[in-house]
C-alpha cells in the first residue's frame, strides 16, 4: 500500500507547474497521515524525488560537458541543407520541447510541408528510421521529421517547422540528442 501510495505521488503530474509544490507537500502529508493510522512507516518521498532530482541535474551536466568537450558542436555530417534556411544563431544547447539538445534556429520562406518534402527528398536515398508528425489546424501549420540512424538512435536530427498561415516565414528549429555519457544509466 505505501509504494502504491509513492508511486501515485511521483507519477502524478500536477494540474499546474506553479502549484506543483504546495500540491506535493500536500499530498505527501496526506500520505503520511494515512500510513501512520495503519501503522506502516511512510518513506521518506520528499528526499526520493530530491535524490532523483539531484541525479537527474548531474546526468545533465554531464551530458552538457560531454558536448562541449567534443569540439564544437555540429550535427551528423549527413544533415541535409534547409532550403532558404536563415539561421538567427550558432549551434548551441538548447532546449527543444523541454530536453536540452544541440538546436539551431532560424526561419525560412518556404512552407513547413515544404521544407519536410525537401529534407525527405534529400535523404530518400538512405535507409533511414523516419518518423513525422504533421499538423494543420485553422491558420496554423507544423511539421516534425525525425532522421536516425537504423544502428545507433543517438545519430539522430529532428526538423520542426512552424508557421502561422497569416505568416510569410517559417519557423526552424533543427536539433540533435546530447551525446551519451558512460553513466547515464548508473546510480551515481
Amino acid at each position: 500500500m505505501v509504494l502504491f501510495v509513492a508511486a501515485a505521488l511521483l507519477l502524478a503530474p500536477p494540474a499546474r507547474a506553479q502549484d506543483a509544490d504546495k500540491e506535493t507537500a500536500a499530498a505527501l502529508k496526506k500520505a503520511t497521515e494515512a500510513a501512520k493510522a495503519m501503522g506502516l512507516p511512510m518513506p521518506d518521498v520528499k528526499k526520493m524525488l530530491d535524490d532523483d532530482a539531484k541525479k537527474e541535474a548531474r546526468q545533465k551536466k554531464k551530458r552538457i560537458d560531454a558536448a562541449l568537450a567534443a569540439g564544437p558542436l555540429a550535427f551528423p555530417k549527413w544533415t541535409p541543407q534547409i532550403p532558404e534556411f536563415k539561421a538567427d544563431g550558432p549551434i548551441a544547447i538548447k532546449k527543444v520541447n523541454d530536453e536540452d539538445r544541440i538546436a539551431q534556429t532560424g526561419t525560412s520562406t518556404l512552407t513547413p510541408a515544404q521544407l519536410a518534402d525537401a529534407w525527405a527528398a534529400a535523404l530518400s536515398y538512405q535507409k533511414w528510421n523516419l518518423s513525422t508528425g504533421r499538423s494543420n489546424s485553422t491558420g496554423y501549420s507544423s511539421v516534425t521529421l525525425t532522421y536516425r540512424q537504423p544502428k545507433d538512435s543517438q545519430d539522430e536530427v529532428r526538423l520542426i517547422a512552424t508557421r502561422d498561415d497569416t505568416d510569410k516565414i517559417t519557423t526552424v528549429t533543427i536539433a540533435s540528442p546530447l551525446p551519451k555519457v558512460a553513466d547515464d544509466d548508473d546510480d551515481d
